[in-house]
């Protein structure tokens, strides 16, 4: 049982250090202001009750891209052709 806690525990540590890391990564690859639009443009959708429709056709539409889209991008994209 000893054993267990200890695996247990190390894998908690390394999943706390991986999500740290992403997180870490996250921010810097993020500039504030970028974050702020995004959260601008969801509150906006969520407003007109359009919310999972504009974050689907979002994903959509960067999983359609070169891979270069930003989910800004594809956000603001989303939001204009949902009349938003």
């Amino acid at each position: 049982m000893e054993d267990y806690g200890k695996c247990f525990s190390l894998t908690q540590n390394l999943i706390n250090n991986k999500m740290d890391k992403f997180k870490e990564d996250f921010l810097d690859k993020v500039g504030s202001d970028e974050i702020i639009e995004i959260s601008q443009i969801l509150d906006r959708v969520n407003n007109q009750q359009k919310l999972v429709e504009v974050v689907y056709y979002a994903l959509l539409t960067m999983s359609k891209s070169d891979g270069t889209m930003s989910p800004l991008l594809a956000l603001q994209i989303a939001e204009e052709d949902w009349d938003i």
